[in-house]
């Protein structure tokens, strides 16, 4: 995985301030922005891994990403559903403990150990979505199958043959997030730059370990 490339690839496109531009002012748009967001990064590592030299999305290609975007944000529900399920019954639970303490005051104990049980069992689901999920989108940008990223034996395959590549993009999302989240510091400004940046970083890496997966041999199962 190149990182140094992830990073300043964005800049050898000239009209890259176009797309970051417009994709960082849809961002102050609920829903819309994070919708075309996605997009962006599914087709920034789609073309990557096809061997394209500059992979940024174009301003003529919005529709497309809006439509990956939503692709992607379904896939993710999917994968994440295990843990809203449990996560609307953590809080159903706790809503019916505040409404059984009538107008007594809620028993905080309670509620607090509650709460650290839910983290603590949270923790395992989501060590295993966000893996299975990077995957499964993985596989949306090999194949452009919305089908083909909902096979939990295609994606434990992928996984199995390939934990490595995986697992170090899986950390390395961590460190996109962190890039994201920086342009909150400086409110305006920074969001428009650095969450639309983070994104191409992340589909860059996304499209280098798809393109690693899909031309190295699988090596031999034990």
């Amino acid at each position: 995985m190149n990182l140094t490339r992830a990073f300043s690839f964005v800049f050898d496109d000239p009209d890259w301030w176009k797309i970051t531009l417009t994709i960082g002012l849809l961002q102050f748009i609920p829903f819309v922005g994070q919708i075309a967001l996605l997009g962006c990064t599914i087709m920034t590592a789609r073309s990557l891994a096809s061997g394209q030299e500059r992979p940024l999305p174009r301003l003529d290609q919005i529709g497309d990403m809006f439509r990956e975007g939503f692709s992607s944000l379904i896939i993710s529900v999917f994968y994440y559903l295990p843990i809203i399920i449990f996560s609307c019954f953590f809080f159903c639970l706790v809503g019916v403990i505040i409404a059984s303490s009538s107008n007594r005051e809620p028993p905080f104990g309670i509620l607090i150990g509650l709460l650290i049980c839910f983290s603590i069992m949270l923790l395992p689901f989501t060590l295993i979505t966000q893996p299975a999920l990077l995957i499964g989108i993985g596989r949306y940008v090999q194949t452009g199958s919305f089908s083909a990223a909902l096979q939990p034996g295609e994606i434990w395959q992928w996984f199995r043959n390939y934990p490595v590549e995986w697992l170090v993009l899986w950390l390395v999302s961590v460190l996109c997030y962190f890039v994201a989240s920086l342009g909150s510091i400086f409110f305006m400004i920074g969001i428009i730059f650095s969450v639309p940046y983070a994104a191409f970083v992340f589909g860059h890496l996304l499209g280098q370990t798809v393109r690693q997966v899909t031309t190295t041999p699988a090596p031999p199962s034990l």
